[in-house]
């Protein structure tokens, strides 16, 4: 197997990103099982070189595949685009959000006693809306993908595709950001 190998091919996919996690699951473990190296014990030296370079591929393949937002990320890259190409900005859509966490983040950090309990549990709720949020994004990558367009489709559809799959992979990259932020303010107070 090649090093530059397509995952999706490689489990046996087709060439479009949108795929279910269980079946993924079904295929990585019956491949896994056919090209591990203990297979491959009484093999030649060759055999067995070619067993756990396989079996290191499919486990990549694997890993990057069963999370939408690594999936999403090697399909851009796939696609000849990569997520910081062109996105140094945080993302209009969240840029006040972003301004309005940061200011509350100052605001917990300089407070005490009543007002830090108050200003703790409204970061709680901030938190609990990114995740949400993030959830909600990973969704839309999900649908992004499983709608993703036939690789013989016009330029204008893929590159639409495209194009919404980088801004919704950026946000999330924000919104984890945001998240850790809010996070290890909570920590620190």
């Amino acid at each position: 197997m090649p090093s530059n190998a397509d995952y999706l091919a490689l489990l046996g996919f087709a060439g479009r990103p949108g795929i279910e996690t269980d079946e993924l699951q079904r295929r990585y473990y019956d491949l896994s099982r056919r090209l591990h190296p203990d297979r491959f014990q009484t093999g030649s030296a060759e055999e067995q070189r070619a067993s756990v370079r396989a079996s290191a591929l499919l486990n990549d393949a694997f890993r990057t595949l069963k999370d939408v937002e690594s999936r999403g990320r090697w399909w851009l890259e796939r696609a000849g685009d990569s997520l910081g190409r062109e996105n140094n900005q945080v993302p209009p859509r969240l840029a006040a959000e972003v301004f309005e966490v940061q200011e509350k983040l100052a605001e917990l950090r300089a407070a005490s006693g009543s007002e830090r309990e108050a200003l703790q549990s409204e970061t709680r709720g901030i938190l609990e809306a990114l995740s949400s949020r993030l959830g909600d994004e990973r969704a839309a990558v999900q649908s992004t993908l499983e709608e993703w367009p036939d690789a013989s489709a016009e330029e204008e559809p893929l590159g639409e595709a495209r194009s919404r799959l980088k801004q919704l992979l950026s946000e999330i990259s924000y919104l984890r950001t945001l998240e850790r932020d809010v996070r290890r303010a909570l920590e620190e107070s």
